[in-house]
């Protein structure tokens, strides 16, 4: 049986600050918890708590890779006292986070996202999942964007948080830090066409805020900045892309060409 207690600090996770001070954040539904519990118990996420319907725990309580995770078997109202969302999916997971170090990055290889002030936690959680998808190595979050861990973020990733490096930090000290030769490409309305712009197999790809794009002072540190070219016809056109929608479409960009110069002739045409 769920405790007063248990239920107090599930919902406290809604807060950044007792993520923050517990380590701890959650995942809701079906197929985040499947995957959570698969995690090796020697990596940077462990299940903490599981509360499932028991219909969910007898079917999946033999894939759990912790030993040291605790089951408490919840009826369907209990699950909604201690859910988040507003239609619980079965089960609900308390994750601790076990990271000690900054994630390392290979700047000669690895392909990155920056994100500049993106606060809709969705949008986070979309492009943690397209980077996923586009096999990026990692994600560079300023400190004003959304929680990674947020419960939002976590569930909008559908299982890619597990799977990426990611890196919340002063984004300009880190683009700063940065070697020389590593490419730092923007995302800007007076930047070169994304589809005849010179790209590289790695690099660092930033993005801007939902409403204000990038930040002057990260734009003056770009290698190059990309544009995202306008199809529309007529008087009346779109200002802009979702963010989420404009990553989506620079790293199938950057994923097409590859990483031979063969490739960086091929341009797409209208």
């Amino acid at each position: 049986m769920i405790t007063k207690a248990q239920i107090q600090f599930i919902r406290s996770l809604e807060q950044k600050k007792v993520r923050d001070e517990s380590g701890c954040f959650i995942a809701e539904g079906d197929k985040l918890v499947r995957e959570a519990i698969e995690l090796p118990p020697d990596g940077s996420f462990q299940v903490r708590t599981i509360c499932g319907v028991e219909s969910w725990l007898d079917s999946n309580l033999s894939g759990i890779r912790n030993p040291e995770a605790e089951v408490i078997p919840v009826s369907d109202r209990e699950l909604e006292r201690i859910s988040l969302q507003k239609a619980p999916n079965q089960v609900l997971a308390v994750i601790s986070r076990y990271e000690t170090t900054a994630p390392v990055f290979d700047f000669n290889s690895d392909l990155l996202i920056g994100l500049n002030q993106v606060q809709d936690p969705g949008n986070v959680g979309t492009i943690v999942r397209l980077a996923d998808w586009f096999g990026l190595d990692g994600i560079i979050a300023s400190v004003d964007s959304a929680d990674f861990f947020s419960p939002k973020v976590v569930q909008s990733s559908m299982g890619s948080i597990f799977r990426l490096k990611l890196l919340t930090t002063d984004l300009y000290k880190f683009i700063k830090s940065l070697p020389l030769d590593c490419p730092v490409y923007g995302t800007h309305l007076d930047g070169q066409n994304l589809y005849t712009a010179k790209l590289t197999s790695n690099g660092l790809i930033l993005l801007g805020n939902e409403s204000r794009g990038l930040s002057t002072d990260l734009t003056e540190l770009t290698t190059e900045n990309l544009l995202i070219p306008d199809f529309s016809e007529g008087k009346f056109r779109p200002e802009s892309l979702n963010v989420s929608i404009a990553a989506a479409i620079v790293c199938s960009e950057f994923r097409r060409r590859g990483n031979g110069e063969q490739n960086l002739r091929r341009t797409l045409h209208p």
